[in-house]
């Protein structure tokens, strides 16, 4: 398979973390072509870290988050002739750590199955906006942290017609529903077949958060998402032993991780002392709950018990 990558990227501090480097040396054992897009002020010297990596850098503020730096990744492979040479389309993103395991694995499985575009994950539940309210509800689509096209849909009118139209949203959650699961059910509205590499779990929501150490101990998951380390998700899920799981299930370098840990997360506290089981427990129960009870428990512990979130 010939494939092109498109990364996007954007960090607070302007550089490009090692572990970001990690991943597209990886992206670029599978890929003919590699496209980096920083929403950021690049330094010169940043910029000098993807000599040899990247084919193609597109440093631009746009303020259109992931899906617009997908966007002008995607055109700038479409204005230079590349996508008629390729027969892969993949975009990813810098907010997870990984891979975790060698993603040719992982694409010869899925070349096996043929879909005409995949993802690593579905998530089940979704977004939508009810009376200027926005509710959730079932509404399964691919995560765009990593998705993968054939030539048979970024070839084809309606998937230009979608990039072409993406624009400035006002939040995030905004983006997740006009283009995260906009692009989902745009494709399938038009007729085409998708397919997910990771199927456990599918019954829960957040699962690559509530649920990353299954994801990775039990479903092999290349990916860890960043949010989860860097303690955005602490609600939802406990990162105690988190070293543990990636040395003794995966030969990722734990110390790009703790690197990063380090400059990017959001708080520091000194939890009370708890069991690492208990902890585990406590989460992996909460993470089957139905939705609404769901939502109950993890506001509890995230106002009420937060010393038992790190």
């Amino acid at each position: 398979m010939r494939r092109a990558a498109v990364f996007a990227h954007y960090d607070k501090d302007n550089i490009i973390d090692e572990y970001v480097i990690y991943y597209l040396k990886a992206l670029k054992q599978i890929c003919d072509k590699v496209v980096f897009v920083s929403c950021c002020e690049l330094p010169a010297a940043e910029a000098d870290k993807l000599s040899g990596i990247a084919d193609l850098t597109v440093v631009e503020k746009h303020n259109e988050y992931d899906f617009g730096s997908y966007k002008r990744g995607f055109f700038a492979l479409k204005n230079k002739g590349t996508l008629e040479e390729i027969d892969e389309l993949i975009f990813a993103n810098d907010s997870c750590y990984g891979p975790l395991f060698p993603l040719e694995n992982i694409f010869a499985e899925m070349e096996a199955k043929n879909p005409d575009f995949w993802g690593i994950t579905k998530n089940r539940f979704g977004m939508k906006f009810f009376k200027q309210q926005i509710i959730v509800c079932v509404r399964p689509h691919l995560q765009s942290y990593f998705l993968v096209f054939s030539q048979k849909v970024f070839n084809s009118d309606c998937f230009l017609e979608f990039f072409e139209n993406i624009k400035h949203q006002t939040t995030k959650n905004e983006v997740i529903i006009n283009y995260e699961i906009g692009l989902s059910e745009f494709l399938i509205e038009n007729g085409f077949k998708y397919d997910v590499y990771i199927k456990d779990y599918y019954r829960f929501n957040h699962v690559v958060l509530s649920l990353w150490r299954q994801l990775i101990v039990k479903s092999k998951s290349p990916f860890l998402k960043c949010s989860v380390i860097r303690l955005v998700n602490r609600n939802l899920t406990t990162i105690a032993g988190w070293e543990n799981v990636i040395k003794d299930y995966t030969n990722y370098p734990v110390e790009l991780i703790k690197n990063n840990q380090e400059r990017t997360k959001v708080c520091d506290f000194n939890p009370i002392k708890m069991p690492k089981w208990l902890k585990v427990l406590c989460f992996n129960t909460m993470s089957i709950l139905p939705g609404i009870l769901k939502r109950k428990a993890s506001c509890i512990v995230k106002n009420y018990i937060p010393w038992i979130m790190d």
